[in-house]
């Protein structure tokens, strides 16, 4: 190897490592928007954790819950899963021209149900479910 080369490699070696930007513990806190007409229990890693009243809006702050990684299910009174998020650690990112989170929605016929970890959910009008997904 030339002087020139171990040079050049010396010095990118001993470049500082630019670690990954990372969120604060507040943009993980766990939201869940509940407009069907069920009440809608979040387990997170099989932990109920809070139930939310048909057709309101609660959040959880992260520094409450477990230590990530959580699975998180969203639950109707009998204990059927509507719907399934997993958040990870480094999967929430807020910043200049950044924002990107972990979400999970579901259109039953009794309303729209959306988790999420980060940015809230945007997109269409709900769709139509089908009929008996509203069942408890």
């Amino acid at each position: 190897m030339t002087r020139l080369a171990a040079a050049l490699a010396l010095t990118l070696a001993c470049e500082p490592v630019t670690p990954a930007p990372t969120a604060p513990p507040a943009a993980y806190d766990l939201w869940v928007s509940n407009q069907t007409t069920l009440a809608v229990t979040l387990a997170v890693n099989g932990t109920a954790v809070r139930t939310v009243a048909p057709h309101e809006q609660a959040s959880l702050r992260a520094d409450a819950l477990p230590p990530l990684p959580w699975s998180v299910e969203a639950r109707s009174p009998s204990g059927r899963v509507l719907l399934t998020v997993a958040v990870r650690a480094g999967d929430v990112e807020a910043g200049p021209g950044t924002m990107r989170g972990d979400a999970a929605r579901v259109d039953l016929s009794c309303g729209r149900l959306d988790v999420w970890s980060g940015p809230p959910l945007l997109g269409p009008v709900p769709g139509p479910g089908r009929t008996g997904d509203c069942e408890p």
